[in-house]
C-alpha cells in the first residue's frame, strides 16, 4: 500500500533503572527518563522512466546520516488521510489564468477521499486565510468564488524594457509563504502545501535593485522558514513570459488576454519556488495550458499517495548542527527523493528537516 507524506516526531521514553547499593537513600527504584526523538523521512521512489515504485519493504532501504548508516526502526507504506493547504495567487499576472486554475483545483478535489481535509489560502497584495480544515465539498464552494484582486494601477498594453515587470505589482509571494509556514508551524505533521502561482514576487516593483533588496530583506527569511518547515511544498507554476514583440503576437498563446510578466533575465528571486520545493522534499511542476495543469495536479497527488515513511533514532549531538541525509534503495535503477538533511534540536524540541 501507499503512504501519505508525513513527519512523525515520536518521543520515546527510555526508562533506565539505576543500580544502587542496598540501603542507599535512593533505593526506591528511582527511574531516570531520557527522550530520543524519531526522525521520520518521507521518501518517493522512482525508476529511470520516472514511474513511482510501490511494494518496497524496510529491508530495501538504507538511511545514512553524515555518512553513517542508521538503523531503520520504523517503516510504513500505509496510506493515511491527506491534509492539503491550497494556496491561490490572485494577483494581476494570474488573472486570465485563474478560471483554468480553478478547474485544476476542482480536479484535485475530485480525487480526494472522504477523510482527506483541505485548508484554503489566497494572496495578492495581502494574504487571506479563507478556511480552517474543511472537506472537499466546502472547499469547492470557496474556490468557485475566488476572484483576482482589483487592479491597483492602470496597466498599459505595450512592450516594456527587458528587466522590468509588466503591470503586476501585487504579487506578495514571500508573505504568502511566511503565512503558511507560520500558520502551520509544528501544528500538523502531515500537511502538504500546493501553491498555484507563477512564482514571481512583485512586491518590490519593477527595478531589479529593489527586487534584490526585497530578496535580501524578506526572501532569505522565507528560505530559512522553508528549510526548517516539515510541510511538503508542491508549487504548480504557471509559466508567464517576458514580452519581446508586439502584443498581438501573444494571441496564439494559451491565454491570449494575459499580460505575460515573467521576470528579468537576472531576477535574483526567480529561483525561490524551486528552492522551497527542494527544501521541503517536494517538487515543482510547470504548466502553460489546461492539459499541463491537469497533469501537474495528477503528479502531485500521485506523489502524496506513494510515499514511504522511514524512521530512525539519531545520535545525540550539539544543538543546531546540520545533519546531511541520504536514502538509498538497494534495488538497481531506482532513484529516491527526500529531504537532504535536518537541524538537530535538543530532545523534546522540534526537529526540523532542511535541504542544503
Amino acid at each position: 500500500m501507499k503512504l501519505l507524506p508525513r513527519r512523525n516526531l515520536i518521543s520515546v521514553a527510555l526508562a533506565i533503572t539505576c543500580i544502587i547499593l542496598p540501603g542507599s537513600p535512593a533505593a526506591a527504584q528511582e527511574v531516570i527518563r531520557t527522550q530520543t526523538e524519531l526522525v521520520n523521512l518521507n521518501v518517493v521512489v522512482r525508476d529511470r522512466e520516472g514511474r513511482r515504485i510501490s511494494g518496497l519493504h524496510k529491508e530495501d532501504f538504507e538511511v545514512f546520516e553524515d555518512g553513517s548508516v542508521q538503523e531503520i526502526t520504523h517503516f510504513s507504506a500505509d496510506e493515511r488521510p491527506l491534509r492539503l493547504v491550497l494556496v491561490f495567487d490572485l494577483s494581476l499576472s494570474m488573472e486570465a489564468a485563474l478560471p483554468t486554475v480553478k478547474q485544476g483545483a476542482f480536479t484535485l478535489l475530485g480525487s480526494l477521499r472522504p477523510d482527506d481535509e483541505v485548508s484554503i489560502v489566497s494572496f495578492a497584495s495581502d494574504v487571506w486565510a479563507l478556511s480552517d480544515w474543511i472537506k472537499k465539498e466546502q472547499a469547492r464552494d470557496i474556490i468557485k468564488n475566488l476572484e483576482a484582486e482589483p487592479h491597483l494601477q492602470p496597466v498599459t498594453p505595450t512592450v516594456f524594457h527587458p528587466g522590468y515587470r509588466v503591470g503586476d505589482v501585487n504579487t506578495f509571494l514571500y508573505e504568502a509563504f511566511q503565512h503558511v509556514f507560520n500558520q502551520f508551524k509544528d501544528k500538523d505533521d502531515r500537511i502538504a502545501v500546493i501553491m498555484f502561482s507563477d512564482g514571481v514576487d512583485t512586491g518590490a516593483g519593477r527595478a531589479v535593485p529593489n527586487i534584490q533588496k526585497r530578496v535580501d530583506d524578506i526572501g532569505k527569511e522565507v528560505m530559512r522558514q522553508a528549510v526548517e518547515s516539515w510541510g511538503i511544498v508542491y508549487p504548480i507554476r504557471y509559466k508567464t513570459e517576458q514580452i519581446i514583440g508586439d502584443l498581438p503576437a501573444a494571441a496564439s498563446r494559451p491565454f491570449p488576454n494575459v499580460i505575460h510578466i515573467g521576470s528579468a533575465p537576472k531576477d535574483p528571486g526567480r529561483g525561490l519556488f524551486a528552492k522551497i520545493a527542494a527544501a521541503s522534499g517536494g517538487e515543482i511542476f510547470d504548466w502553460t495550458n489546461r492539459a499541463d495543469l491537469l497533469l501537474a495536479v495528477g503528479n502531485v497527488l500521485a506523489d502524496l499517495r506513494s510515499q514511504y515513511s522511514l524512521g530512525y533514532r539519531p545520535p545525540l549531538q550539539n544543538e543546531g548542527v546540520f545533519r546531511r541525509l541520504k536514502v538509498r534503495v538497494k534495488r538497481p535503477n531506482l532513484t529516491v527523493r527526500t529531504r537532504e538533511g535536518y537541524i538537530y534540536r535538543q530532545p523534546g524540541r522540534p526537529r526540523r528537516a532542511t535541504s542544503s
